[in-house]
């Protein structure tokens, strides 16, 4: 047998053992990352403000918001980053399925976002802030368009509950 599987049985005869005895200070290194990580990623979340015409329905979430383009409908028109697009009345007398002024609205943001390489736009996510009374196939129409912009994120803001 080798000299090394010798001394082994006998450490242990005599109760005494190989390993080491446990870190505290590793095991306080840890802890303290973990705090600082958790104190700084609470507030990375972003803030949407509806206008207050428009009330949010209510629903659970899970995550923050993160920053993309928002799209506001309210009863009288949509809004792609504040600014008026298209009239709500024509939105849904509309037979078509998408909206071309809203895909091309959204598609100038993207081009002056990758232009500037702006993150807001590059990340091709919409955030769609949308009054509760406005009708299922306006929110179609909406998500379409934006799809077809390129725009393949998007999100709904919502009242936390």
């Amino acid at each position: 047998m080798s000299m090394a599987i010798i001394q082994r049985r006998r450490a242990r005869k005599l109760g005494k053992s190989d390993s080491a005895g446990m870190m505290l200070t590793s095991l306080m290194d840890i802890f303290i990352v973990l705090v600082l990580y958790l104190l700084v990623s609470q507030g990375t979340g972003v803030e949407i403000d509806p206008p207050e015409h428009v009330m949010l329905p209510m629903s659970g979430v899970d995550t923050a918001p993160r920053q993309s383009v928002v799209i506001v409908l309210s009863g009288v028109d949509v809004r792609i980053q504040g600014q008026p697009v298209v009239s709500m009345a024509e939105v849904v007398a509309s037979d078509e399925l998408e909206i071309v002024p809203i895909r091309q609205a959204i598609e100038r943001i993207k081009a002056d976002a990758e232009r500037r390489q702006d993150q807001a736009g590059v990340h091709t996510e919409v955030t769609i802030v949308a009054d509760q009374s406005v009708p299922f196939k306006v929110l179609k129409k909406i998500m379409l368009s934006s799809s077809n912009a390129g725009y393949g994120k998007i999100s709904f803001a919502v009242h936390q509950l």
